[in-house]
């Protein structure tokens, strides 16, 4: 790439490059130029002339080219160039963008995007090995630095993939590009390889034709000047060299014996010998690579050298991960201090005063004497050649061979310059080094980064020497420079044409450097590479148009293989070369915990296990691959047998990875089958109905949110007891009493209300269909409870005439427009008999229609101010007039209040002097003193008086009002009035009471009548509706739920309001030290001191010049005994050694629990296993049978319908968490059956999505229920349309006719309309002139200020709509669940699931009542299993068994649910995943269902934080230690050993108690992938500019399993064990009834304790820190994982954390615990 890039955008077109241009054109070519001759602008003109279809689509026969490179820095730097010199749209694809993860239709998205695809050799043969891409789809193929291409290199296997299109194939132009045609030191047979080389690539070798066009490319490129600098090949000797090296292999025989815990065990590539764990190797490369820095460079550079090592070892030491790893770190860092000061001490040696500084060590003189010869001619070289010189005029480049020479010869240049004038301001020095991670995680990034600068720098001119290692040997684009160095031997042929190559300015230099005794071989090393050199010349002297090209059969026989590859039926191919990393990929996407480790197990078989396998192998090589626990794969694979241990080795891969395809844990692209893929594989059995509403369960969780709306519009449903059942004139109606029963009792203040209620007037229902029965209902007024109920039996009755029915109507409209005063002006009469469509009627106390008080009023008389006059000819207010009416005052705008009169006193005048407190004012001089003017004057003086009581505005009586007023203060709130100045309505005041009720009572008999209907569905669907239980069955009365707390309005209307919430005890306080720190100090008490370590005195013999008085005074106590008792603790230490670690800690865990655990009979009396105490659950008895269910009530459907946002006195959410829990249960128990071979991990996946919320919406619109859903708050005076009541039928057609304009109208113009009464009672339609006024004014609203306004809320009530959040639905759907579980039993929940359609029978080949007939999908790994061979894992496991509270009959149960995934040897069960992922499921049923049954006074909210805390993976590992069963998992895993020791002394500390310590510690659901510094202001558009285009700058952040077990405290295989033991018992009982008690066994100190006081939610803990004030930001998606930031604020500083989660839920609550960590350690 000779030019720089502003010279290669401006270039001209050469004539060599036309030529081979053309040649290209028409065939198949490898271009070799050499360096700087311009390749790669060849290649883009070649892109130029294979463009003309890179327009079209792919679909529409478009094609795409494709530039190959071999690095990633060669990909980036040709992406750019490509971008730049053309106008072609340019991807760039390397593997640390995610590319492996990418599926086929992102791929098809790219291509159709871009028309060059530029990337690495591995991405692009991938691309094509899983069919994202077909070669007809490809016009050109580049193969950038194409003489890589042999063996199994990607390019050669990408060239293997056109050899297998087959004959008549439509293949695109292949073109290589290179400047060195032989790979490495390949430079015997040239002309073999050359040939090889075409056969390839299916072209012949290009490059110029006669020596005239060599003479032009020379014009081009590089001929420098050659040069061979010696030097004395005997340097000094030292005798600290020595001792160094001494003491390093000293080391390595400590490292031999140092035990650093379990690792990975690692073979040589043939499997012939073990090589080091890796921690180990990477000590012993680096010392080993200081040592021959040492060698090669001298003491100084081994001075600069070992400064590098330290740092690289501190890095590492704060990396480590156990305690045995950071020692190992500590051995090495204290060895390279001492070799540090050793060669600083000899350095020293040539200072004359010890006092001078150590900067005085850089000096040329001290740098001369302690260099090597090589060094010493490098630098005088250096000295003679530039000295004098100008900066700018110099561009050199010294080449070595290792990264760490790089930054020693760079630093002893930066000394060397500094010291020397004649180079001070000549030198400008700089290194760069290739990438040494081939990972994208912080660190690779800045070393990007700087790598970058470095280069730029030099480009600049701003340094003009750069050391490098031989990462500049290909790609890496700097000018020409005019010295090119090589300091260390020439290693290859490629390197010497390469870095000769670098050296193209005019009269450049190349030099070497040889020692005198390498002379001789380095001269001969030169000829032999331009022997190869002219060797190539001659064979491509005729590489011109006219050869013939490589013949077909030539290029078969030339890819013949051992393996041939494996094609799947969906064309993806496995080519044996990359077996081994498909293998090695598959093992680490399978499910593991922080601690695992994940690989395949390979093993090279002896001579006589090959001779048990097949005969006739002593000179073949046989490989067994065994897979982890967690793979369905768990048989042993072997490979062919093969003449080499690495062939046997690819063999056993491929034939593994075959047999992973056969198994379905390769998907259809042959790569590993992720847990969305499986998704994807059901998407068509289970969420098939998805796409009937515009959804694909395929799509990803970021692109679906954002094309769906959290909120949907639905139709509502009206009963059909209620449709079309407008009384017909002649026919048959009924009419359904109301009756009213007060529930409190008679005293001052409730007497009124007390006697009106207990009146025999009432009213009813009158309809033409029948009602069902109905249960009772409660409400709350102001005076107490009442209880409301319906006639069973109707009054039979049949209207005789049309004008009857009008009469009936316009009394129903009456109550509604002028009583309960709840009309809206755009309401009419509804006379079409739909929706609703039933009147309210009177009746008499005889039972019968009042049909006098129905004719009396049509309206109600409106109230008038009669003057003076008027009331004198009206004459003296009779008293007879006035009992029980409703009056309301006709002056000082008081005529909307509504009094009842209670009593009417004939004993009193206006002249009465007023009761008590106002005895010297009468009633009359009080009224007239304040209302004189509105009244003139009284006309009788002799009048009664009325005493009234003002009736409630209140219109919802749902919910009991909480009030602190007194009765007394209430019964003095009695009013009396004069009656001359009150209008009497003349309507029963005790019909008019009753009738304040009708709103509620209407209202809730409407969704009573659909919760009856779902309740007959589903009885019949169950076939339970002739059951015993429901044969008769009489609806009880709604139950209350009293553990809600529902806020009023000041008249006793339920309200929204922030969850209510009981007064709590004071919680523990924070932990007051770090986590950490006190984590490192506890320490449980030594074996063989009865005392813990602080409380030994000072050691007086160590510390005799510094000890104070008082510590002898504490030495001679403590010795004396007078501060413990040391035969108590002698006791205490032989009570100790007679117990087993096995053995639980007695007594009570809580100072609270009330109940101690009782030694109750034995279960099985031979075990001595305690039998646990019995707490009953009744969903589990009702799943014995038939006999044992419930009805399932009126009641618990109208409550499952109940939205909790509707404030009534029972709602869906208890019932929502039991279904909830059920539904998880059986979805698990559904999924395990169907998919036994799936791992946890996908299964969870799976699950997730089968119970998502999405998915229960999808199921639950598939029925009417959304349209039966209580999901509002019961406002009559503004949401509510009342019974044969409706728009106006003209405006109402707007919804159906002209939707668009329906969207526009807004309240306010329904209001304007203000019907008349013939539009209300007669037409039922607005006039044509109003309807046009009201569409005109709705399309104004486009243009004013109500423009973009959403009136959903305010309008759907009038046109049968209700818009509902998607969550709701979902939830109904649960609670639905949760009635049937509660009342019916298990069996008869299993069954609702294919109601519901979320399960289905055939699916899994049974009915979907036999899921508890669960058989693992490992059952048939145990056959032909003995119980000695699983005992022989399990020791001791009766101590277990009898901790656990059950004895095993299969144990094999038990092995499977204690063996971790990182135990290699037990393959009889498989680790414990399966159990955890089934117990996970059984422990929060059970625990739902009992804190469900047993804690009815806890609100809904209570109940969920206790099911949180109870399940929580913390609180599983508290109980998991506190019972013993760490001491039995089988893991080979020193980390998390260490992790679970750590864990288990933190709950030492604690008494095994879950306390508020606890429960904030992280545990690996919490802990962030890439940890990031929690004090780091860091804001979150940082990280998304981090992630920005790749070609631009590079620097991805990738969120990688970084360290991930840094921050885990709660080490989750605790918690997973637990679980899977549960499981364990279900599966070995196959009886969940001995599985409920041995979970109450186990969790019954947490039962009660947590019960009395519920732990808080740490968002909620920290929401309520009293100077916290967190905040938290919006959730950020990145790929699965969700990141939210917590901002609050400690110690008066504002610090940000972050916390990950699978969801936005579990990231918040992550980034709650870190913060509520931060706030612990700040407050200490």
């Amino acid at each position: 790439m000779g030019e720089s890039t502003k010279d290669k955008l401006h270039m001209e077109v050469r004539d060599y490059q036309l030529r081979l241009v053309d040649y290209i054109t028409k065939h198949n070519g490898i271009i070799y130029l050499p360096t700087g001759s311009g390749k790669t602008y060849v290649a883009i003109l070649a892109l130029k002339r294979f463009s003309q279809n890179m327009d079209r689509s792919i679909g529409q026969d478009g094609q795409r080219a494709l530039f190959i490179c071999n690095t990633v820095e060669l990909a980036r730097q040709q992406a750019v160039f490509v971008r730049k010199c053309t106008n072609l749209k340019v991807g760039f694809y390397v593997g640390e963008h995610g590319t492996d993860g990418w599926n086929r239709s992102k791929w098809s998205e790219e291509i159709e995007n871009h028309q060059v695809l530029v990337g690495t050799a591995q991405v692009m043969l991938d691309l094509f090995l899983q069919k994202n891409m077909e070669f007809s789809s490809v016009s050109i193929v580049i193969f950038d630095e194409c003489h890589h291409g042999t063996g199994k290199h990607p390019y050669h296997e990408m060239m293997r993939l056109f050899e297998l299109a087959g004959p008549g194939a439509k293949l695109p132009r292949i073109v290589g590009l290179t400047g060195v045609l032989i790979k490495g030191n390949e430079i015997k047979q040239v002309a073999r390889k050359l040939k090889e080389l075409e056969t390839t690539y299916r072209g012949n070798i290009v490059t110029i034709s006669d020596s005239k066009e060599m003479e032009n490319v020379m014009l081009y490129s590089t001929k420098p000047k050659e040069s061979l600098v010696r030097y004395p090949s005997v340097a000094q000797t030292f005798e600290v060299v020595e001792h160094i090296r001494r003491l390093i292999n000293n080391f390595y025989m400590t490292l031999d014996k140092l035990d650093i815990g379990t690792q990975p065990v690692r073979y040589s590539k043939n499997l012939k010998a073990q090589r080091d764990p890796n921690k180990k190797n990477s000590l012993r490369t680096l010392l080993n690579d200081f040592v021959w820095q040492v060698d090669n460079y001298g003491i100084y550079a081994g001075s600069i050298a070992i400064v590098s090592v330290l740092v690289e070892f501190e890095i590492k030491r704060r990396q480590a991960e156990t305690i045995s790893l950071r020692n190992m770190y500590r051995g090495v860092i204290h060895l390279c201090e001492n070799i540090r000061h050793m060669l600083v001490r000899k350095l020293r040696d040539m200072l004359d005063e010890d006092s001078q500084p150590d900067d005085q060590l850089n000096t040329q003189e001290v740098i001369m004497s302690f260099s090597t010869p090589k060094v010493q001619m490098f630098l005088e070289y250096l000295k003679a050649t530039f000295a004098g010189k100008k900066a700018k005029d110099i561009c050199c480049l010294v080449f070595v061979t290792r990264r760490y020479t790089c930054k020693c010869i760079y630093g002893i240049l930066l000394n060397f310059i500094k010291s020397t004038p004649e180079l001070r301001d000549v030198l400008v020095p700089q290194f760069m080094v290739g990438r040494n991670s081939i990972f994208q995680d912080f660190e690779s990034v800045l070393e990007r980064r700087w790598l970058k600068s470095a280069i730029q720098e030099f480009r600049d001119g701003e340094a003009n020497l750069m050391v490098c290692s031989s990462v500049l040997e290909e790609g890496i684009d700097v000018q020409a420079c005019n010295y090119v160095i090589i300091l260390d031997p020439i290693q290859t042929f490629n390197m010497y044409v390469q870095t000769k190559g670098r050296a193209r300015s005019k009269g450049a230099n190349f030099i070497l450097f040889c020692s005198e005794l390498e002379k001789e071989k380095t001269i001969m090393q030169i000829q032999q590479y331009r022997n190869a050199h002219e060797e190539i010349q001659q064979y491509l002297k005729d590489r011109v148009i006219d050869r013939a090209e490589p013949q077909m059969d030539e290029i078969s026989q030339h890819f013949q293989d051992t393996l041939p590859p494996f094609v799947n039926e969906h064309g993806a191919t496995l080519l044996s070369s990359s077996a081994l990393s498909l293998l090695h990929r598959y093992c680490q996407q399978l499910p593991i915990d922080a601690f695992g480790i994940v690989l395949p197990w390979f093993k090279l078989l002896t001579l006589e296990e090959r001779k048990e396998l097949i005969s006739n192998v002593e000179k073949k090589h046989i490989v067994s691959v065994t897979l982890p626990l967690s793979s369905p794969l768990r048989e042993t694979i072997y490979s062919d047998p093969m003449y080499s241990a690495r062939d046997a080795k690819i063999s056993a891969a491929f034939k593994t990875c075959i047999k992973l395809y056969q198994l379905g844990e390769l998907n259809e692209s042959l790569l590993p089958t992720t847990s969305v893929d499986r998704v994807h594989e059901v998407a068509n059995v289970h969420f098939e109905h998805w796409k009937k509403y515009g959804d694909d369960v395929t799509l990803k969780r970021d692109k679906r949110e954002q094309t769906q709306d959290n909120h949907k519009t639905y139709a509502t449903s009206c009963p059909t007891e209620f449709y079309d059942a407008m009384p017909r004139v002649g026919k048959p109606c009924y009419a359904y009493k109301i009756q009213l029963e007060c529930k409190f009792e008679r005293e001052d203040y409730t007497a009124h209300m007390y006697d009106v209620l207990h009146g025999k007037c009432t009213y009813a229902l009158l309809l033409r269909k029948q009602l069902p029965r109905l249960a009772d209902m409660p409400l709350f007024c102001h005076q107490g409870e009442l209880h409301v109920h319906v006639a069973e039996q109707p009054l039979q009755l049949q209207l005789e005439t049309a004008a009857q029915l009008e009469q009936l109507q316009q009394f129903h409209v009456m109550i509604f427009r002028d009583i309960l005063r709840i009309w809206q002006p755009f309401f009419v009469l509804d006379k079409r008999s739909k929706e609703q469509s039933y009147l309210v009627v009177p009746l008499t106390a005889d039972g019968n229609l009042d049909w006098p008080l129905i004719k009396q009023f049509p309206r109600l008389p409106t109230p008038n101010k009669p003057t003076v006059a008027q009331r004198k000819a009206q004459g003296a207010p009779k008293p007879a007039d006035y009992e029980g009416t409703v009056v309301t005052q006709w002056y000082a705008n008081y005529e909307q209040k509504r009094m009842l009169v209670t009593k009417v006193h004939t004993e009193l005048t206006p002249h009465s002097l007023m009761a008590e407190r106002q005895q010297e004012q009468s009633y009359m001089d009080f009224t007239m003193s304040k209302y004189g003017q509105h009244i003139g004057e009284i006309a009788y003086q002799e009048q009664c008086m009325l005493e009234v009581r003002e009736l409630s505005d209140q219109l919802n009586y749902y919910v009991q009002q909480r009030t602190k007023t007194s009765k007394p203060s209430k019964a003095r709130a009695r009013v009396m009035l004069i009656p001359e100045l009150c209008f009497n309505f003349g309507f029963p005041g005790e019909l008019w009471v009753k009738l304040l009720f009708l709103p509620s009572i209407l209202r809730r008999l409407y969704y009573m009548l659909h919760a009856e209907k779902l309740r007959v569905n589903i009885n019949k669907f169950l076939g339970l509706q002739q059951a015993p239980v429901n044969a008769k069955y009489k609806p009880k009365m709604l139950e209350i739920d009293w553990s809600l707390r529902r806020n009023v309005d000041h008249q006793g209307n339920a309200i929204q309001d922030d969850d209510f919430e009981e007064p709590r005890s004071v919680l523990e306080p924070l932990p007051t030290k770090s986590i950490e720190k006190a984590m490192d100090k506890l320490q449980i008490t030594d074996l063989e001191v009865p005392w813990q370590t602080y409380m030994e005195p000072l050691d007086i013999e160590r510390n005799i010049l510094s000890t104070y008085p008082v510590e002898l005074t504490y030495y001679y106590n403590f010795t004396n005994g007078q501060l413990m008792d040391l035969e108590k603790l002698e006791l205490e230490d032989k009570e100790l050694w007679s117990q087993t670690q096995f053995q639980m800690r007695p007594g009570k865990i809580y100072s609270s629990q009330c109940q101690p655990q009782t030694a109750l009979p034995a279960l099985l009396p031979s075990s001595g296993i305690r039998e646990p105490h019995k707490v009953q659950l009744s969903v589990l008895q009702r799943s014995i049978s038939s006999a044992h269910i419930t009805a399932a009530e009126q009641s618990d459907f109208l409550a499952a319908i109940t939205n909790a946002g509707s404030v009534d006195v029972f709602d869906m959410e208890r019932f929502e968490l039991l279904g909830d829990s059920f539904l998880k249960f059986s979805a698990t128990l559904y999924l395990a059956d169907r998919y036994s071979s799936w791992n946890e991990g996908v299964l969870t996946q799976v699950k997730s999505t089968l119970v998502s919320n999405r998915n229960l919406l999808y199921c639950l619109s598939d029925t009417d229920i959304p349209s039966r859903i209580c999901s509002s708050i019961f406002m009559p005076k503004y949401t509510w349309m009342p019974p044969s009541i409706s728009l106006p039928y003209n405006v109402l057609g707007l919804w159906e006719e002209k939707p668009e304009l329906a969207a526009l109208v807004g309240p306010h113009n329904l209001r304007n309309l203000d019907l008349n009464d013939q539009e209300i009672y007669e037409l039922g339609n607005c006039t044509p002139d109003r309807l046009s006024s009201f569409v005109d004014n709705c399309k104004t609203n486009q243009n004013s200020h109500y423009a973009h306004m959403d009136f959903a809320s305010e309008v759907n009530f009038c046109v049968g709509q209700v818009k509902m959040p998607n969550k709701l639905l979902a939830d109904t759907l649960e609670a639905l669940l949760g009635v049937v579980v509660k009342n019916y039993g298990l069996h008869n929940g299993f069954r609702m699931l294919e109601y519901f359609n979320i399960c289905k029978p055939d699916v899994i080949g049974k009915p979907l009542t036999k899921l508890l007939d669960l058989q693992l999908g490992g059952a048939h790994m145990r056959t032909n299993i003995s119980q000695r061979e699983v005992d022989a894992f399990l020791i001791n496991h009766a101590a277990l068994e009898q901790n656990l509270g059950y004895k095993f009959k299969d144990r094999a149960y038990l092995l499977q649910a204690l063996t971790h995934p990182s135990n290699p040897t037990n393959r009889i069960t498989g680790c414990y995943q399966e159990l955890e992922f089934i117990g996970d499921a059984i422990l929060d049923f059970l625990i739902s269902a009992y804190i469900f049954e047993h804690k009815r006074r806890m609100t809904p909210g209570q109940l969920t934080d206790l099911r949180s805390a109870l399940v929580n993976n913390a609180t599983l590992a508290c109980i998991c230690v506190r019972h013993r069963f760490h001491f039995f998992i089988l893991a080979e895993n020193a980390l998390l050993s260490e992790s679970i020791q750590k864990f288990v002394q933190f709950q030492e500390s604690q008494g095994h108690r879950v306390t508020n310590q606890v429960r904030i510690l992280m545990d690996e659901r919490d802990v962030q992938s890439e940890p990031l510094d929690s004090d780091d202001e860091m804001e979150l558009d940082e990280v998304s500019k981090a992630r920005s285009n790749a070609i631009t700058d590079g620097e991805t952040i990738h969120v990688g399993d970084y360290n991930l077990s840094a921050n885990v405290d709660v080490p989750k295989a605790l918690g997973d064990v637990l679980e899977a033991l549960i499981a364990a018992v279900y599966l070995d009982s196959r009886d969940l009834h001995t599985t409920w008690q041995v979970v109450y066994n186990l969790f019954e100190p947490e039962l009660l304790e947590f019960s009395r006081n519920v732990p808080l939610n740490p968002i909620r803990q920290l929401n309520e820190h009293k100077v916290a004030k967190a905040t938290y930001g919006p959730p950020l998606v990145d790929n699965d994982t969700v990141m939210v930031a917590c901002q609050f604020i400690c110690m008066e500083k504002t610090i940000k954390v972050y916390g990950f989660g699978t969801n936005k839920k579990q990231a918040k609550l992550s980034a709650a615990k870190h913060a509520l960590q931060k706030l612990a350690k700040c407050e200490a």
